[in-house]
């Protein structure tokens, strides 16, 4: 299995619509849900500062999110493009394996 973290702070006039886009069961779930090897994602809100996020995507390997990514490329791109927009802080904190 991989996990891929993100830390994540939204704007904080958007937080609404960054919960809506990152929360479980959501519009970035809803996507990665469409794709062989997903397994989940963990979303956490920092204790400190309440726009900040840590979010964690599970895969049962890195073939399985690279073809994720192939297939739904310009989806992926579309819903990322947004989410530009309602968020502050974007960082890719690394691809883990366990």
């Amino acid at each position: 299995m991989i996990q891929i973290a993100w830390v994540i702070e939204a704007q904080p006039e958007r937080l609404l619509e960054f919960q809506k886009a990152y929360g479980v069961n959501r519009d970035w779930v809803q996507l990665f849900r469409k794709a062989e090897g997903y397994i989940e994602t963990a979303l956490m809100r920092d204790t400190e500062n309440v726009n900040r996020f840590l979010i964690i995507d599970r895969w049962h390997d890195l073939s399985s999110f690279d073809s994720f990514k192939r297939r739904y490329e310009m989806a992926y791109n579309e819903l990322d493009h947004r989410c530009e927009e309602i968020t502050r802080l974007e960082t890719n904190v690394g691809t883990f394996r366990s």
